[in-house]
């Protein structure tokens, strides 16, 4: 019996010494419960015995002194090489060729161990670089620190060696061969047994053809599993608490909750005499939810994993599929399996995602970190509460297994972002890695695909089969607009709506009407081909002025508008036309003077019906204007969108101008939504802002083309959407087809024009194939520089308006000042709600001008604006929020 005392991995929570041994055995044990047992490899091998062969050397460099050293002294240099995965690596390809793996298998543990403790790299060239090159640093690691490293571990330890070696490889290899194996070097191809695989040729060239079909979706899928397990070994919950399958699982809720959730409003409805055309829609939308419950069922017994979910805005289909995501669920067998089976519910913005969040919150009886559900993105603080803990284990051990649980979404639900589930299926980092274990048997509901951006359409698509076929997932897709996007092999995704037609036909609460400078942007009526160009179609656009009189008009006819515009500079300069013609209410002023009244928090304003009451005071046969773009904080523009959607409702004449940040998802309803031109899919999910429930006798949606900003060249549409064939373009054709000159019903637009827009994308052969070639080609370092958003160099800027919120920027510096780096995070972490990025463009000077604000703290990029009336230089406006003059064409952040 060996003896691993004198061989720690790491140190406990206690400041205990944890064994080698002990720590390879945990893992192993973690990583059985999470690779499931039918997944096969590239060379139709057991992926789960690759996997449980890779975690019983993952760390077997650590036996040496030298690691030792480093572990126990932080002062310390230690006499030789400290690290620990390449050797661990090489070993790992011994280990499993030993056991018979071949081909490309021995890469796939060799590259799950070489990078567990970092990113995946680009495969072929890795390995190269790994394997033959004669210089660098990375040649260095492979061989010759591995074999100072396996020559140290021969004359001190080799009976733990040999140990680790015969238990890893079933007793078929052992620990003397694969020294020799380490020491016999060619001159010119150093470890030619591992770069075989994936290169080619006398001298061992990069070759990725050379992979087979699977081999990134089995190194990721090892990889990830051995990243989560090991940092779950490493926290408390391995060695403190006696834990098995069921601390990876977590309950999810259960559909039945939404029946008693609707049972209980249809009480509350019966009670209240509603208007009978709230009531036909009510009942619509029951009829909907029943019929998706029902496709729900017979989607679980097909053989397709790919759903879409059809209908029209206002229909509550957030409610509608969480019923059918919870029934799939429910009627799979990896409900009843312990680490799988979970809702993961996928957003495009993180500024609706707090409102699924919320109203799922309210609806299954889940706390803010419990284990029912996460919210994930790059705003939140994902925690996940753990099971309960002996009361020995510290605060902050808790809090570091909360903040691990949150982020691998060992949760029932999981709200989040298309970003996190994505980038992390494409190119994770290690972190994000965390989150793929949790993906088996998972349901996946994708709210607004079609916001996906167009280069990423067949990368998704073939992200999402890697989700149905190697995780074992369902996908429905669920938009008003459904893109030709997924596919579900060689048959089109299951319908959970059997024809839709009906309920676009029933659900006609609005007209769509195309101002005159929209009309420049179609082409002839007789064919898709147009001959107006774009400088037509822009010399067409409407002018400030003109628009101001426009909305003044509705105005003063009492009808509620939101003008939806392309940029902030856009939505600024006719912000300020309209408040020309009308003389207002500034309902951001008086927000202003609410927050100055209180100073203590923004959650200490009045209720959004008192503060609408006291706006509705200030009239005197005045409009209410509300501005809003991602230049107000966060918090600001939730009270704002509650406050206008209040007025609104009560038949308020209020203007609110907006950017596209209420274009999805925000639930407020208006007499007329007006939208500067934009591709098809933004001009119906703006119209889904008008006449929500049907209010009112008839919403209208007016279509318009505005001219290009003072100081700018192009139109906002042009400037943001592009020029030539571009997605407005299409959408002019697609319009053409239903447009005769007159006002357009709903059903026209949303569902026949829209149809025809997607077929001529789809046409278009839209999306960047490159990026699936990198896929299949496992070059992970090209998919990990990809990014489903424009990531555009900015500054966060922290906004302090109350009393509250100046004092938790001095508590971030005092515990900067004391060192006190974990409540540093937490107090950093809890001004998100208040910050405003600000992007900086090539030529800009936003840089030079935002000097004059403070910095946070030393050595940080945050910035601290006070935000009280002459305290902040005129950097800072109720109106506008945040105004740094732009000096960019490019400065057009939305």
């Amino acid at each position: 019996m060996v003896d691993f005392t004198d061989r720690p991995s790491h140190i406990g929570p206690d400041g205990e010494r944890i064994p080698l041994e002990e720590h390879l055995d945990d893992v192993r044990e973690r990583v059985g419960w999470l690779v499931p047992d039918d997944a096969e490899t590239p060379e139709g091998n057991s992926l789960s015995e690759l996997a449980e062969v890779v975690t019983r050397v993952h760390d077997f460099g650590k036996l040496t002194a030298w690691f030792r050293e480093h572990l126990l002294s932080d002062d310390a240099q230690p006499a030789g090489p400290k690290h620990h995965a390449p050797i661990s690596a090489l070993l790992a390809h011994y280990a499993l060729e030993a056991r018979g793996f071949d081909g490309a298998d021995q890469l796939v543990g060799f590259l799950a161990v070489a990078r567990h403790h970092g990113r995946l790299p680009d495969t072929a060239d890795y390995v190269h670089r790994a394997s033959v090159e004669q210089s660098g640093r990375i040649q260095t690691f492979y061989r010759s620190d591995a074999l100072e490293q396996a020559a140290h571990i021969d004359e001190t330890v080799p009976e733990l060696a040999e140990a680790l070696v015969d238990r890893a490889t079933g007793g078929a290899g052992d620990w003397e061969t694969f020294h020799e194996r380490l020491a016999d070097s060619d001159a010119a191809i150093e470890l030619p047994w591992v770069a075989e695989a994936v290169c080619s040729g006398r001298r061992l060239r990069p070759a990725p053809e050379k992979l087979p079909p699977g081999f990134y979706e089995s190194v990721l899928q090892v990889w990830s599993a051995l990243v989560f397990a090991d940092k779950a070994s490493a926290t408390h919950l391995s060695t403190g608490i006696e834990i098995g399958r069921e601390a990876y699982r977590s309950p999810t809720p259960g559909r039945l909750e939404i029946d008693a959730y609707i049972d209980e409003l249809q009480t509350e409805n019966a009670e209240t005499e509603l208007d009978p055309r709230t009531e036909q829609m009510n009942e619509r939308r029951e009829d909907a939810r029943q019929e998706v419950h029902a496709r729900a069922k017979e989607f679980v017994d097909d053989d397709r994993n790919v759903a879409t979910l059809t209908l029209p805005t206002g229909m509550g289909k957030t409610l509608t599929g969480l019923d059918a995501a919870l029934t799939v669920l429910e009627g799979s067998e990896m409900a009843s399996n312990p680490n799988e089976g979970r809702l993961v519910y996928a957003l495009p913005y993180t500024s609706i995602i707090d409102q699924v969040a919320e109203q799922s919150r309210e609806l299954f009886g889940a706390g803010e970190r419990g284990e029912r559900l996460t919210v994930d993105h790059h705003l939140a603080d994902t925690l996940v509460s753990p099971p309960d803990e002996p009361e020995s284990v510290a605060d902050d051990a808790v809090e570091n297994v909360a903040a691990l649980l949150g982020e691998s979404w060992r949760s029932g639900m999981v709200v989040t972002t298309f970003v996190q589930m994505f980038e992390s299926l494409a190119g994770p980092t290690n972190a994000r890695s965390m989150k793929l274990p949790s993906l088996y048997g998972c349901v996946v509901v994708l709210d607004e695909p079609q916001a996906l951006p167009l280069e990423w359409w067949p990368l998704v698509d073939r992200l999402v089969e890697l989700l149905t076929e190697e995780y074992g997932a369902s996908v429905i897709a669920m938009t008003a607009t459904q893109p030709e996007l997924l596919s579900a092999g060689d048959r089109e995704p299951f319908s959970l709506v059997a024809d839709p037609n009906p309920y676009y036909d029933e659900l006609d609460r609005l007209d769509f009407v195309l101002h005159p400078s929209a009309t420049a942007m179609l082409p002839g009526q007789d064919s898709e081909e147009s001959d107006t160009t774009d400088d037509d179609a822009e010399s067409a656009a409407l002018s400030y002025d003109r628009a101001g009189d426009l909305v003044a008009t509705r105005a003063g006819d009492g009808d509620s508008v939101l003008a939806i515009c392309n940029t902030i500079d856009s939505a600024r300069e006719l912000t300020e036309s309209v408040a020309d013609r009308t003389t207002p209410v500034d309902v951001n002023e008086v927000y202003d003077e609410l927050l100055d009244d209180t100073d203590e928090s923004t959650e200490s304003i009045p209720p959004k019906r008192t503060r609408a009451d006291a706006i509705r005071r200030r009239r005197s046969g005045q409009p209410l204007l509300v501005h809003l773009t991602t230049r107000h904080r966060p918090c600001d523009r939730r009270h704002l969108i509650d406050v206008a959607s209040d007025l609104a409702e009560a038949g308020e004449p209020v203007l609110f101008v907006s950017t596209q940040l209420v274009e999805a998802g925000v639930d407020v309803s208006f007499d007329e939504v007006i939208r500067d031109f934009a591709p098809m899919d933004s001009l119906v999910q703006a119209a889904g802002r008008c006449n929500r429930s049907y209010d009112r006798n008839r919403g209208r949606v007016t279509v318009w083309q505005l001219a290009p900003p003072p100081n700018r060249e192009t139109t906002p549409a042009s400037a943001v959407y592009g020029r030539g064939e571009s997605l407005t373009k299409l959408t002019g054709q697609a319009l053409a087809t239903v447009y005769d000159g007159d006002p357009m019903p709903e059903p026209d637009v949303t569902r026949n024009a829209v149809e025809h827009y997607f077929d001529l994308l789809d046409g278009r052969d839209v999306g960047a194939d490159e990026y699936v070639e990198y896929l299949e080609r496992a070059e992970v370092e090209q998919l990990g520089r990809l990014s489903l958003i424009d990531e555009r160099p900015a500054v966060d800027v922290i906004v302090t308006r109350t009393a509250d919120e100046r004092e938790t920027v001095e508590e971030i510096r005092r515990a900067f000042g004391e060192y006190r780096w974990d409540d540093l995070d937490d107090l950093v972490e809890s001004t998100a709600d208040w910050q405003v990025s600000v992007p900086v463009y090539p030529g800009d000077d936003t840089m030079e001008k935002l000097a004059a604000c403070e910095p946070l703290f030393p050595d940080t990029d945050r910035l601290v604006l006070d935000g009280r009336p002459g305290r902040h230089d005129g950097y800072f406006d109720a109106t506008d929020g945040i105004v740094i003059p732009d000096t960019s064409v490019e400065a057009r952040l939305l």
